[in-house]
């Protein structure tokens, strides 16, 4: 028994150590090349030398050039080819085959040997300089624009010295980008903004530059009118229109149909200037120095066509025609006749004095004296109420007035009283005394506190009425004149009464019994 364990120890020592011996000389045959079982970047390696896997990896490698795109949106495309594009894995795959422990390959037998491995990469970067600087985006600098342009709201300045293409940082950022082997580089992305930046304009490109500057705080005036219902801000373009171009100057559009008071006369900087003198810039009239026109007429034109467009009568009469009208407005407690719902001519004094300071520079003391017309909100924003609630009734036409209603037209003497907008009763009258400062108040009232026989009292009189209809809390109301003789005409201008609405006995009989409390009443001037 001892004798034939000899046996086995004799021959398996010398097996086992050739067996050693052969792992090690297998180990040292793999240490020149790749381990068995050895894929590297996909491509099975075993058995072959860096050579050809090099080979076979570039090969693989499918790179057909970049694509450049330019904030513009303009893109370029540089094939692999027109810049030399190169890859070589050799450095990269003995490196990997040096970092490997060649003893053992027995173990990759039955797990593998995987890796990854990058390509040093190369390019005839003065091919590619080249390709790149000879892009369209790269333009003489007297070709780009520098231009102020129209838009729905007003004027713009299109400047294209503000985001130019600085070509040696494109240069090198695409071909940082090609040495990585991208497919594309989008110098729109935050990560290239050091590609672009402004550049100094040249002296036409700096006038262009300066006009916009000064036409800036005119078409951005940040003054907003509260009219009726409606808002009018300036910087929605309405006060670029006040702006003077070199097309209207020549077709003279500066003519109307009334005495406008700012016809011929135009801010200039400071400065109230007329037409000679001035040149054509970028198509607007500007001075010698360069600034532009501001026409006074277009401005006194602006706040006139509100207050026309206001006039209670013409309102009033096209909505008993039947137009679409949605808001009537009558000036409150107005006993001097004025018809007027705002003063036009103050607000173009005060939007003069705006456009000829500095913007936002105005004194407080040169503001509105009422204090009532103006007020600034957080974001500096100017609100010019043009018609304030407590100076102006702002009516809606068909639920504040409706169609049954009295009408006092008190410049004409005439009163009407409709029903279903027909008329139903209608007299001359005599209102308030305009010589006495007693003119009836305008506004819009509701008929109430009906009686009959009512004594009414003053300072200096004391009179019975037979018919009486309130219209405010001031006395000022609608009743019979059993003591006057006639009635309509100019008697109001100097006979007239404390300021209630006189009206014959018989048809202030017929208008008392026909009216009910609360009957919507406007009383206006014209």
């Amino acid at each position: 028994m001892k004798d034939k364990t000899k046996l086995i120890v004799r021959i398996a020592v010398p097996a086992f150590a050739g067996l050693i011996v052969l792992y090690l000389i297998i180990g040292y045959f793999y240490s020149k090349g790749f381990p068995c079982c050895t894929w590297v970047n996909g491509v099975y390696c075993t058995g072959k030398s860096v050579d050809q896997v090099n080979s076979e990896l570039c090969n693989k490698f499918d790179y057909k050039g970049i694509t450049i795109k330019d904030q513009s949106g303009a893109t370029l495309f540089v094939s692999a080819k027109e810049m030399d594009f190169k890859i070589d894995y050799t450095e990269a795959l003995k490196e990997f085959i040096k970092n490997q422990n060649a003893l053992s390959w027995g173990i990759y037998i039955f797990k593998g040997l995987t890796g990854q491995v990058e390509p040093d990469i190369s390019c005839d970067e003065k091919k590619l300089a080249k390709i790149v600087g000879d892009w369209e985006i790269f333009v003489p600098q007297d070709t780009l624009d520098v231009s102020i342009v129209k838009t729905e709201k007003g004027y713009e300045l299109k400047n294209e010295l503000l985001s130019v293409p600085n070509k040696e940082s494109i240069i090198d950022a695409v071909d940082v980008a090609a040495l990585n082997a991208a497919s594309d580089i989008d110098l729109s992305s935050k990560d290239y903004e050091d590609c672009y930046g402004p550049i100094k304009p040249n002296a036409t490109q700096q006038e262009v530059i300066d006009l916009y500057s000064k036409i800036e705080p005119v078409i951005n005036c940040n003054i907003t009118y509260l009219y009726g219902n409606k808002k009018i801000p300036l910087k929605d373009g309405t006060a670029s229109k006040f702006l003077l171009t070199n097309e209207e100057m020549k077709e003279g559009t500066e003519d109307y149909d009334y005495d406008n008071p700012g016809r011929g006369r135009y801010i200039a900087g400071s400065s109230e200037v007329g037409l000679s003198d001035v040149r054509n810039l970028q198509g607007f009239v500007v001075t010698k120095n360069g600034d532009p026109l501001i026409s006074e007429a277009r401005i006194y034109d602006f706040f006139y066509k509100m207050v026309k467009a206001g006039y209670t009568a013409d309102a009033l009469e096209r909505y008993k025609n039947g137009e679409d009208v949605e808001m009537i407005m009558v000036p409150k407690n107005n006993r001097a006749g004025n018809p007027k719902i705002f003063d036009n001519v103050a607000e173009y004094n005060y939007l003069k004095k705006v456009f000829s300071s500095n913007p936002g520079e105005l004194k407080k003391d040169e503001k509105k004296d009422d204090g009532e017309n103006e007020n600034q909100d957080d974001t500096g924003e100017e609100i010019r109420e043009l018609t304030n609630e407590k100076k102006v009734d702002c009516i809606d036409a068909k639920k504040d007035l409706g169609k049954t209603y009295i009408e006092v037209d008190v410049s004409n003497q005439h009163l009407y009283y409709y029903v279903d907008g027909e008329v139903a009763i209608e007299t001359d009258v005599v209102t308030g005394d305009m010589s006495k400062g007693c003119g009836t108040p305008s506004g819009y009232y509701r008929a109430y506190d009906k009686q009959r026989e009512k004594t009414l009292r003053g300072d200096d009189y004391e009179t019975l009425v037979h018919y009486w209809m309130r219209l405010n809390n001031a006395g000022i109301g609608i009743h019979d004149a059993y003591w006057k003789h006639e009635f309509g005409g100019d008697i109001y201008k100097h006979n007239g009464s404390h300021g209630c609405i006189n009206c014959p006995p018989d048809v202030a009989e017929r208008l008392w019994n026909a009216t009910k409390s609360k009957t919507p009443v406007i009383v206006y001037y014209r």
